[in-house]
């Protein structure tokens, strides 16, 4: 069988790719940098000067908090694509947000506890039979294989079907997450039993919400992850290499295809699922796809009266380490979920590709659901799968039977606006009593007739002094934010205009296929 290379794919969500500042050539906007390299350019046009009474609030200079002394907080803004849809990304006042479309597709996949490592550019690589736990192995799998491989580019990924070198050495190796490489890393970690359903946000690289992207993923709110997500393998770092949980804006929700009543499955109706019976999680997650980094939005869901979302397949290495607990070890191939008009629906899943690609065959091929999980691989190929070779094929993706609003936020520095403590007004002097200066007086005298004429005094007429102190009930530091790496685009990929979700082999060599 010919193989193709990866010069014959279109990359995940991108046609073409040119260096950042060729792509650029001539624009008068840096893309990558919408705030110009200075994340406080909201008082670049401000300038304290010596003889400004201000200066005793702000100090000389460009002014870098507010006049109750609170610091300011950088502000970030980006965007990413897939197939001409765009979703806006910002940070303000260490609150993210990401809008974009209503109502975008899912499809459902499940980890399987392992983790696939490839073999480094000209490493040593295991014999074909090798035992990936003898010890004399430990070194070489510890050095010479990687999750990740960012120096190599599309080429650090290699295709189901090449598995072997051409020295018949492992290309790569599947390793369950509790094999002496990770050193007990993921030791006493919940059973993997929860699908994720997920759906691609961005270009590789997604040059463009990078900035934004870079300082979230570092804020002290980022990869945190809660049970539903541990359920699911989001906390295994070596395959979600960067993790944001995210809240749904209030009218924002998830939607389940439960088909109309009496027709076939081509016949289609969503509705709005109940999260107060169907639990659910939502993030925004980096994973590299084909050795090059995406973002990806993913939900996992779990109800609270039955077991439908959840599955162990009752075999490997990784079953075999917690055999000895409470599984589930069937597929339920269509979970149900709640509706918040009081019913249990069914997910009904779609043999197309997504309800917002009506036409895939301009990118050379594709269209069709790959309708099981595993390794995208060589998809459009029927062998391809709908995600990553560390996912049960079993778990079928249900294509588009889910549903979700693209418009969430997330509190970067941990901590949630109803708490009573935070923002008030002494955090920025750090002391419980504040004290206020003013121009003295008798304040809030009537003098509107209808009030004079009746007699009427203000109850909250009150001579004021020039000072006077408040005491709050506490003081806590003001949010912060920690700064994040510098980042180097000057070689990163840029996206061409044309893109497409999900790597598509272009039609002009389908001469190559063997059929």
């Amino acid at each position: 069988m010919k193989k193709f290379s990866l010069a014959h794919v279109f990359p995940f969500c991108v046609a073409l790719a040119l260096p950042a500042a060729e792509a650029h050539a001539g624009d008068r906007m840096d893309l990558t940098d919408l705030t110009q390299g200075d994340p406080f350019f909201y008082t670049s046009d401000q300038n304290i000067k010596a003889d400004d009474k201000q200066k005793e609030l702000l100090g000389i200079g460009r002014p870098n908090k507010t006049h109750s002394q609170i610091p300011h907080l950088p502000f970030y803004i980006g965007y990413m694509n897939t197939n001409s849809t765009y979703r806006f990304v910002t940070v303000a006042e260490q609150v993210f947000t990401m809008i974009g479309e209503g109502k975008h597709g899912l499809w459902r996949v499940q980890e399987n506890g392992t983790v696939r490592e490839y073999l480094k550019k000209g490493a040593t690589g295991l014999s074909e039979n090798a035992d990936l736990l003898a010890k004399e192995n430990q070194d070489l799998i510890t050095q010479n294989y990687s999750s990740f491989l960012p120096q190599e580019s599309w080429s650090g990924y290699k295709y189901p079907d090449e598995k072997l070198s051409k020295d018949g050495k492992l290309n790569y190796i599947d390793l369950p997450i509790n094999h002496p490489k990770y050193q007990q890393k993921y030791a006493g970690h919940a059973p993997i039993d929860l699908a994720n359903w997920y759906c691609t946000m961005s270009e590789n690289d997604y040059p463009y919400a990078q900035q934004a992207m870079n300082f979230a993923f570092n804020q002290p709110g980022a990869n945190q992850i809660g049970p539903l997500g541990k359920r699911a393998g989001l906390d295994v770092k070596e395959n979600y290499t960067k993790v944001l949980r995210l809240n749904p804006l209030p009218d924002a929700r998830s939607w389940v295809n439960v088909g109309q009543k009496g027709k076939d499955n081509l016949h289609v109706k969503w509705e709005a699922v109940d999260a107060s019976k169907t639990n659910v999680e939502y993030y925004l997650v980096e994973r590299p796809f084909f050795n090059k980094p995406y973002l990806f939005v993913t939900a996992v869901y779990d109800n609270k009266d039955n077991t439908d979302h959840r599955y162990v397949r009752p075999e490997g290495a990784y079953y075999d380490s917690i055999k000895n607990k409470k599984l589930k070890t069937k597929v339920t191939s269509q979970p149900r979920f709640h509706l918040e008009n009081g019913k249990l629906g069914k997910a009904v899943g779609l043999p197309i590709y997504g309800v917002h690609h009506p036409n895939r065959a301009v990118f050379g091929g594709g269209g069709a659901c790959p309708l099981k999980g595993g390794d995208w691989g060589r998809y459009p190929q029927t062998t391809g799968g709908s995600g990553w070779p560390t996912q049960y094929e079993e778990v079928t993706p249900l294509c588009d039977s889910v549903l979700v609003d693209i418009k969430f936020f997330s509190n970067l520095d941990g901590r949630d606006w109803n708490d009573a403590t935070k923002y008030l007004a002494n955090a920025g002097v750090g002391t419980k009593t504040v004290t206020y200066k003013m121009q003295p007086g008798n304040y809030g005298v009537f003098t509107d007739p209808y009030n004079t004429k009746r007699g009427v005094k203000n109850a909250d007429s009150q001579e004021v002094p020039g000072e006077l102190t408040v005491t709050y009930p506490s003081v806590n530091p003001p949010a912060s934010y920690v700064k994040p790496p510098k980042l180097e685009l000057t070689d990163r990929m840029v996206p061409s205009e044309a893109t497409t979700c999900r790597p598509v082999h272009q039609a002009s060599f389908e001469k190559e296929l063997v059929k």
